[in-house]
């Protein structure tokens, strides 16, 4: 059984499948696009990484006591100081999603690839605010008032294939991840927290989907 945290829950599925499925991605020089704290990088590498990358100040203090970065850098995402072709690998978890003009994002995410880079990107998908069942309206207001970071990319597997294409870059694989019922279950987490209340929940299986709540990307600096 597991203490009820609604953040264990959604991103220990999504790091599981990350190592199962792409781990053999995983070297070179690697920036972590969106890093938050480096905890999640932490868990998905099991290494010490080239260089970390965040907009928030408070979460850029943390990356650098985090020891998981060689250097950690506040930026916009949108305006990256690495030279072209610098990175091996940019990783991005559960982060685009929030980030305004995402076309530009993916230009820069290009443009900081080598040829024949990898840019692996998780994020949820359109399918987030059906699954947690509680209306249109209701989906609406989680996705851009629940909390600070608006959801202002949320898309299926076909727009962001078109985006990726537009920014030189050629989708390899993907895979959908988080079905309905863990999906609720974790939404009834989330609020249950709010509300200052623990339970345990059983151990989730994490599986790849053929649509699903959230949306895991491979693609390739052409």
């Amino acid at each position: 059984m597991l203490l009820a945290n609604p953040s264990k829950l959604w991103r220990g599925i999504e790091i599981a499948l990350l190592k199962q499925n792409w781990g053999r991605y995983f070297k070179g020089k690697i920036l972590d696009l969106g890093c938050g704290e480096g905890e999640i990088a932490k868990e998905v590498f099991d290494k010490k990484i080239a260089w970390g990358l965040d907009k928030d100040k408070k979460m850029i203090s943390q990356a650098k006591n985090s020891g998981v970065y060689n250097q950690v850098l506040r930026e916009d995402a949108r305006k990256i100081s690495l030279a072209t072709g610098a990175a091996d690998l940019v990783f991005s978890n559960s982060a685009i999603e929030h980030i305004q003009d995402i076309d530009q994002v993916l230009k820069e995410v290009g443009r900081v690839l080598k040829p024949g880079g990898f840019f692996i990107a998780t994020m949820p998908s359109d399918q987030l605010g059906e699954y947690l069942g509680w209306g249109k309206l209701y989906a609406q207001w989680f996705n851009h008032k629940y909390n600070q970071y608006n959801h202002y990319n949320l898309f299926n597997l076909s727009e962001w294939q078109k985006k990726l294409t537009k920014s030189g870059l050629k989708l390899v694989d993907s895979y959908y991840y988080l079905d309905k019922a863990t999906i609720k279950e974790w939404h009834k987490l989330l609020w249950l927290n709010k509300l200052g209340l623990k339970l345990k929940i059983k151990p989730v299986r994490p599986e790849k989907l053929e649509i699903g709540a959230a949306l895991a990307i491979l693609a390739k600096k052409i």
